[in-house]
């Protein structure tokens, strides 16, 4: 109710609290008095609702009683009898989430502030957290997910509210969120807020309040980030001085020339340094990548990932090979302190020179399993479920609304039955014998996975969802089964996998991370994202190397708009007619099948749902045609949505 501002709820509750109980709390949290703030300011108003509404009896689990006696609107605030001032419902959104504590807001700088208690609100601290919890919902998928404030380097809770004036037609648009440091667990305590912003805008919604209020909260992150920047580096020219300690992670000792790789198909072996075989693998799997955020959070997946599996291939002479068995990698490229050619190049390389040394670390000082894929589909994987393994608290999946855009969000392959009982034929595991009958996923796990596939034929076989894709994309290609999420329906002599994501989707997304970095987190954020409980730090054993130091490894949060832009923005969002800065024209989402392009100023989940639709109506036409036995070929469509 909370997240997605329920008005049924709210009212209803209004309702049942009765207009005494509704005004008496409503007062005890400063409605209806001055705060102390100014001798001008408004007190607000806070009276009973009008009488003549009848008491109504309200059932409740076989007893009666007479409490309702506000109609809906009063309920809700949307009436005369119930007016605030901002001031006002900052310092009761304050008391809210701080345990109950009412104080007396004042202009004062730091030095000669002293805090002023008004009164104590007895709030027991678990309802405190479900609020915190429902407000927190809000900024992630709720009424203030517009604004996208969940990709800040903060753990942000808020509340949105779209109140009718009492007498007209249009609404206000009202925004409060509370913001503190980074927290892992997504709560933050009282003593943990810092900052309140509060919104108000006429002739507007709630949403459009939180819009506005994204750029100051934007300028307090990079501020914190300076400060941040410059503490680590008075505390890190201290700790050089008499550093010599080790890492707490014990693995094999690492020199500048230690990494061992053996490139495949030109069956030559390579020997070089920690920071050129990173450079390597993000030739091999950054490539295509722009944002410089999502870069830097691959290039220390991958710098973390080699430490921890270093000597991976001791019993052949060097540590990994140039496959997906261990990373990809590109050889005979220029070295981290060359420079590069290409503009692509020029990114990898200052991505990871600016992460030079960083890795990833678990709550216990160890180096993570910094697994990374093209794209999850939705939900990163649960180890445990994919591959049998005993799961690590970090690698147990989590869901990813950012790769819902990806060119792979969606995909569907059809299988004629011939060439899938072929690819089955080719593994013991899987081998059914010269009938195919029947492929069903007969398990999936809590990340939408297809844990378990039985197939029958002249026999029954039951394998890892994981195994079946493998087999199956061993024989007819891997572009096909893309993942292992996915559904499967019969149609005629035709399979068809209807599924989403490419890769095992493992780890670090990179489609996700890629619509991260665009929407403005670092990659500190990113790697928190989806290694949940990892911190990012230098390595004592690459320090101890002698490698290069970096002076650039945490960059400052930038704030894209802030003052001079926060008159246009209000401007915009109150007027839409009121053009602001100048935005792209047109955005697009693609699937598999369909492009889509649509104006910037519509909102992206229409277009999605415009894509969804396509992907489903090509589905049944496909599934319509299987089971007419009619062979039909359609090509790839682009959809333009006109304004």
């Amino acid at each position: 109710a909370i997240a997605y501002s329920c008005n049924y709820y709210f009212a209803t509750l209004g309702q049942r609290l009765g207009r005494e109980k509704l005004v008496e709390t409503l007062r005890s949290f400063g409605f209806g008095q001055a705060t102390g703030i100014s001798p001008s300011e408004a007190s607000g108003t806070v009276r009973p609702c009008e009488a003549g509404n009848r008491p109504r009896i309200l059932a409740e689990t076989n007893h009666v009683s007479e409490q309702a006696d506000c109609n809906a609107r009063q309920a809700v605030g949307e009436s005369d009898h119930v007016q605030v001032t901002p001031i006002q419902l900052l310092t009761a959104y304050a008391a809210l989430v701080n345990g109950g504590r009412l104080y007396q807001p004042q202009v004062a700088d730091a030095k000669h502030f002293h805090s002023i208690e008004r009164a104590t609100i007895d709030i027991v601290s678990q309802h405190r957290m479900i609020i915190a919890e429902g407000m927190g919902g809000a900024i992630r998928y709720g009424t203030a997910r517009s604004a996208k404030l969940d990709s800040l380097p903060l753990t942000i809770i808020g509340k949105t509210g779209t109140a009718l004036q009492a007498k007209g037609f249009r609404t206000n648009g009202w925004f409060l969120g509370f913001a503190g440091a980074p927290q892992n667990t997504r709560q933050i305590g009282p003593s943990a807020i810092k900052i309140a912003v509060i919104v108000l805008l006429a002739r507007a919604h709630g949403s459009q309040a939180a819009e506005v209020a994204r750029p100051i909260f934007e300028a307090y992150a990079n501020e914190i980030s300076h400060r941040g920047t410059e503490a680590q580096s008075i505390s890190k020219q201290g700790s050089r001085r008499n550093d010599t300690t080790t890492s707490a992670s014990p693995r094999l000792p690492v020199s500048t020339s230690a990494i061992k790789v053996h490139l495949v198909t030109e069956n030559v072996t390579q020997e070089l340094s920690l920071e050129d075989y990173v450079l390597g693998v993000m030739r091999a799997e950054g490539s295509m990548e722009t944002e410089p955020e999502a870069l830097k959070a691959l290039a220390i997946a991958v710098r973390t990932y080699a430490l921890k599996n270093i000597g991976r291939h001791a019993k052949d002479g060097y540590d990994f090979c140039s496959t997906t068995h261990c990373q990809r990698f590109v050889g005979g490229v220029p070295t981290v302190r060359e420079g590069a050619g290409t503009l692509a190049d020029a990114r990898i390389s200052a991505a990871v020179r600016a992460t030079d040394g960083q890795v990833l670390f678990d709550d216990h000082n160890q180096l993570v399993d910094s697994y990374f894929g093209a794209s999850c589909g939705g939900n990163s994987s649960n180890i445990q479920a994919l591959w049998g393994k005993s799961p690590s608290a970090y690698l147990r999946g989590v869901h990813d609304e950012y790769c819902e855009s990806g060119p792979h969000a969606m995909w569907t392959d059809v299988i004629a039955r011939a060439d899938l009982l072929r690819a089955l034929q080719s593994d013991t595991r899987t081998d059914v014998g010269n009938r195919l009958d029947q492929a069903v996923v007969s398990k999936r796990d809590e990340t939408g996975r297809a844990e378990f596939i039985t197939v029958e034929g002249e026999h029954r076989k039951t394998v890892r969802g994981w195994d079946f894709k493998i087999i199956v994309g061993r024989v007819l290609g891997w572009n096909v089964l893309k993942s292992s999420r996915f559904e499967v329906s019969r149609s005629g002599s035709n399979f068809i996998f209807r599924g989403s994501g490419f890769g095992h989707g493992l780890g670090l997304c990179q489609e996700g991370a890629h619509v991260m970095a665009q929407r403005g987190a670092n990659y500190q954020r990113i790697l928190e994202k989806y290694f949940p409980g990892t911190s990012v730090n230098r390595d004592t054993e690459t320090r101890g190397r002698g490698d290069t130091v970096n002076r650039g490894a945490t960059q400052g949060w930038r704030s894209d708009v802030f003052l001079r832009n926060l008159r246009t923005i209000v401007s915009r969002v109150a007027n839409p007619r009121v053009s602001a800065s100048p935005r792209p024209r047109v955005m697009v989402l693609s699937s598999e099948h369909f492009r889509v392009t649509y104006p910037a100023d519509a909102d992206r989940r229409d277009a999605n749902a415009v894509l969804n639709t396509l992907e489903s109506a090509r589905a049944d036409f496909l599934h319509r045609a299987g089971a007419a036995s009619i062979s039909v070929s359609i090509p790839a469509l682009e959809i333009r949505l006109k304004e």
